[in-house]
């Protein structure tokens, strides 16, 4: 259950966006991805779930390539996203929002309002009333029921207050502790390095820093240089 990104170069038409970007996430791991606005943390995470397709450079998961094919393939393959923009469908209610992923596994609704039992209690209600720590539970949930092998989180706290950041950290500590492989993309360092095993740092569309979260946590002129902490 490896993911590998080698050398990958991603345009968005004829601007040149990822410039050889690798990275990996072991089995049972928790990865960071982190970087400032505009780094190509995004443009990364599309590339690996099939929204971009890199034109150079490889993707496997589990030993297979999976750089050319459709996001839906991918998504079979095992690997769950929860979106920048958590992207749910809003007109529909909680519990609608997480049938309409779920597939066959251990992840059933059942659980997930175990995890978050505001959504429990928010069942009835339309996705699009929730709050925006609410609408990121259920973007989590409804990427769990999917059952996937890995799951990607895109700056899940983003536009979060520092209460819901930390219950987030919570529940992804949690996650890690079953053993669920993470790639979370993040800018916010204190999360990231107290879930992730392994972390990445983005630049300009390249990988400038990789080391564990105790080596960036210890590395000023890293945290200073790339992600705009004094």
């Amino acid at each position: 259950m490896t993911l590998e990104v080698d050398a990958i170069h991603t345009f968005y038409g004829e601007s040149h966006v990822l410039h050889g970007a690798s990275l990996r996430v072991q089995p049972g791991e928790v990865v960071a991805l982190l970087g400032r606005n505009g780094a190509g943390k995004t443009t990364l995470v599309r590339s690996i779930v099939g929204f971009e397709h890199p034109r150079s450079g490889r993707i496997a998961w589990e030993g297979s390539l999976i750089h050319r094919l459709p996001p839906h393939a991918i998504a079979r393959r095992g690997l769950g996203l929860v979106p920048q923009g958590r992207r749910i469908f809003a007109p529909l209610s909680v519990a609608e929002n997480l049938r309409f992923a779920e597939r066959p596994g251990r992840w059933t609704p059942e659980r997930v309002y175990a995890i978050f039992p505001r959504l429990r209690e928010r069942a009835a209600q339309g996705g699009g009333t929730l709050s925006g720590g609410e609408q990121q539970m259920l973007a989590i949930g409804r990427a769990l029921l999917t059952n996937p092998r890995l799951l990607v989180l895109d700056e899940p706290s983003e536009g979060l207050a520092p209460l819901i950041v930390r219950e987030l950290g919570r529940v992804l500590t949690g996650l890690k502790a079953e053993g669920l492989s993470m790639l979370l993309v993040e800018q916010n360092l204190a999360l990231a390095l107290r879930v992730a095993d392994r972390v990445y740092v983005m630049n300009k569309g390249q990988i400038v820093y990789h080391g564990t979260r105790d080596e960036l946590g210890a590395n000023e002129e890293i945290k200073r240089r790339y992600l705009g902490l004094a």
